[in-house]
């Protein structure tokens, strides 16, 4: 039996506090970035907001942390529905979804931590592919995770719900191509010096706004959909890890402690016949 102690509980403070919190670093380093000039205080990429310091260290630092706790949240919800899975007796196709979940959730909470490591203005290859991990990955678990809320309905959650996945990974994707494709057009069309003080006569303005608003819209749907998965938290309890000594070590550690005793019992013998 487990001791009340031995559990975490309350986990559906998780979700909520990323939802609160990782917007709010976004927005922080936008006003740190405007007020610095290191951006204009138009449409700017989330990543122009955290290219120079000192906004860049207060980006990487939380987004690091969050990239952890969101992983947390991808085991928590991959154990979840693998318990549900095999409790129940669900279709043998849903441990396939939710396999295929977790590498998703993985990649994009990689994806995110290379995001904010990277700055586009250091390495541009390393930082881009990130965003495609960040992006790419987290909307393709979105759709994972949809289906296999239908799957677990009504066991495990609402059809509501399941609609409501549904409906935010169509917006992530429509969000992502948009993002994607008017990033790269307007990129194409741009004459300016400086991307970080993108000006309409710059060329390729309107796509560069279209993609900007865009990402910062797909973001927020990310910090949504993890909110969706508060309540189903509520029911779940997890099991701190414990520390199992294996035998031999045991044992080594008593016959070095067992020598270190006897020499010492030696040396004292020695200092007491002096």
């Amino acid at each position: 039996m487990v001791d009340k102690e031995d559990v975490l509980v309350n986990l559906h403070y998780l979700p909520i506090f990323l939802f609160v919190s990782l917007p709010s670093v976004f927005i922080l380093t936008y006003i740190i970035a405007v007020m610095l000039g290191h951006v204009e205080a138009g449409f700017p990429y989330i990543s122009d907001t955290a290219t120079y310091a000192p906004e860049s260290c207060i980006f990487s630092q939380f987004i690091n942390m969050f990239a952890m706790l969101m992983s947390f949240v991808v085991y928590i919800r991959y154990s979840q529905v693998k318990e549900c899975s095999s409790t129940f007796r669900l279709q043998t196709s849903l441990p396939k979804w939710n396999h295929w979940a977790l590498i998703f959730g993985l990649l994009s909470t990689f994806g995110l931590s290379v995001v904010a490591n990277f700055q586009e203005t250091s390495v541009l290859v390393v930082h881009f592919i990130g965003a495609l991990l960040c992006f790419g990955g987290g909307t393709a678990y979105f759709w994972t995770q949809a289906v296999c809320t239908f799957y677990l309905h009504p066991l495990g959650c609402s059809l509501r719900l399941a609609h409501i996945r549904t409906a935010l990974s169509t917006f992530c994707t429509v969000c992502f191509v948009v993002t994607l494709i008017t990033g790269v057009l307007a990129r194409l069309a741009y004459k300016g010096t400086n991307p970080r003080k993108w000006y309409r006569e710059d060329g390729g303005w309107e796509l560069h706004v279209a993609s900007t608003i865009t990402e910062w819209l797909c973001a927020g749907a990310f910090a949504v959909y993890i909110l969706t998965f508060s309540e189903e938290f509520r029911d779940v309890k997890v099991i701190h890890p414990k520390i199992v000594c294996t035998l031999s070590r045991t044992r080594l550690s008593n016959e070095t402690l067992n020598e270190s005793q006897d020499s010492m019992g030696q040396n004292e013998s020695a200092r007491t016949i002096t």
